[in-house]
């Protein structure tokens, strides 16, 4: 959540942004209609816990994975509670 928070305050000039190029990245994917918030959610904190300098293209070794088990969703649903309820 750090990182998100000093990603969010950078300011990011328009020709940095401009210059960006967006790579289709393989990753786990839901099973329905209604968990892909959890699932980028879980997946951008796998990307940090692996601490790599860039993101593959590929899976991330460590997490390589077709879907996520309810018990990683779970994880993620409760953190976000938590997140959310720290807020107050």
């Amino acid at each position: 959540l750090q990182v998100f928070r000093s990603a969010r305050d950078a300011q990011v000039s328009k020709n940095k942004f401009n210059n960006i190029s967006w790579v289709r990245v393989q990753c786990p994917r839901q099973e329905n209609g209604i968990d892909c918030g959890y699932f980028v959610m879980r997946f951008m904190k796998e990307i940090l816990i692996s601490k790599l300098n860039e993101i593959p293209k590929l899976y991330i070794d460590d997490f390589k994975c077709v879907t996520y088990s309810k018990d990683k969703l779970r994880e993620i649903q409760e953190e976000w509670c938590q997140f959310m309820l720290d807020l107050k």
